[in-house]
């Protein structure tokens, strides 16, 4: 009869210790359709993807990585940038029927509040009352704050890659200060990002 197998030696005390990495959880459509058409209810001032980040990750739906790379390519394609948020997601997590999920949750209760007040404001004379087109404008210092907060990730991913801060540098530059028009711009910054992180033969699997 064998001896029994020792037990494995435990750890040093000082060893570091590593959390386990959160389990990825996947929603169900109804948590899709339930969490978007509430990011949109609370999404004022134009801060969906703000939002949307704070919801998918602080239900470990997604990474911080997932989330940057989703909202890069919400800002490339054509459209509402939060509504292609939501598809990207919806379709990342659940394929197109989550994307279709995710998108009508995000756009009914806008739509439904739109309605609303459209019905309300066509009948007043000269629309809006001047206290509440003023209160509107000083709202704005709150909208931005709150779009900044929603590309906090994706600074954080552009610090890590090669050649990421002159790429958006140069972006900025030439949108922002020279006003170029935005499809050359993005060509030419795309096309040197792709040369740039292109597949290396030690980088190969």
């Amino acid at each position: 009869m064998s001896a029994p197998a020792a037990p494995p030696p435990a750890p040093p005390e000082d060893a570091p210790h590593h959390p386990p990495a959160p389990v990825p959880v996947t929603p169900t459509h109804a948590d899709l359709l339930r969490v978007f058409a509430g990011v949109a209810m609370v999404g004022i001032g134009g801060g969906l993807p703000a939002h949307m980040r704070r919801a998918v990750l602080g239900r470990a739906w997604m990474t911080e990585l997932d989330f940057a790379e989703s909202y890069t390519l919400a800002q490339l394609t054509p459209g509402p940038n939060a509504v292609n948020l939501a598809a990207m997601i919806g379709a990342r997590l659940r394929g197109w029927p989550g994307a279709l999920w995710a998108v009508v949750g995000v756009l009914t209760p806008g739509l439904i509040a739109m309605l609303a007040v459209t019905v309300v404001t066509l009948g007043l004379p000269g629309g809006l009352p001047a206290p509440l087109q003023s209160a509107l404008r000083g709202a704005a210092c709150a909208a931005l704050a709150v779009m900044l907060t929603a590309a906090l990730p994706v600074l954080r991913v552009v610090g890590g890659l090669r050649g990421g801060w002159p790429l958006a540098l140069a972006t900025f530059a030439g949108i922002g200060l020279l006003r170029l028009d935005l499809l050359p711009v993005l060509a030419v910054v795309v096309g040197a990002g792709l040369i740039l992180h292109r597949p290396r033969p030690q980088e190969q699997p």
